[in-house]
């Protein structure tokens, strides 16, 4: 008989206490925690540590919530592949909200479209695209 413990005894944790899953927002709260000063993005000449960028990410969900953004409402984002998307990314599921990331190619009738199609109430757009959707009906929208 051998005096070491049996592998599942040492190794396999059953109780809940032990799992934890890992969503792309704790993905980042554990990363701003254990890598505080590494480099999380880069775009251009402009660097952002984890740190940073949680911080980023954590204003931006509270201006969603005290905008009154509920549980599951839709927030589309019209941008660029630019790092404020990124933050959205987070920031929309951290606030309790579902991101509606909208393709900058489409034309204004197709971006009409996926706005009512998708329920959003709240639209955030990148400036240099704002003069392609000025015509449309945004009334509905906290823009």
């Amino acid at each position: 008989m051998c005096c070491y413990p049996r592998f599942r005894e040492v190794y396999v944790r059953e109780q809940k206490v032990y799992r934890t899953e890992l969503t792309p927002v704790s993905f980042l709260r554990r990363s701003s925690y254990m890598f505080p000063q590494k480099t999380a993005v880069v775009h251009g000449d402009r660097r952002c540590s984890y740190r940073e960028f949680e911080e980023r990410v954590n204003r931006l969900s509270s201006s969603l919530v005290k905008a009154g953004l509920k549980k599951e409402d839709r927030v589309a984002f019209l941008a660029p592949n630019i790092p404020s998307l990124l933050e959205a990314h987070f920031a929309v599921p951290a606030a309790g909200g579902v991101l509606v990331a909208i393709n900058v190619r489409l034309n204004g009738n197709e971006v009409e479209y996926i706005l009512k199609d998708s329920g959003a109430r709240f639209l955030f757009i990148d400036e240099t695209l704002f003069p392609a959707i000025a015509s449309l009906d945004l009334s509905n929208l906290q823009v």
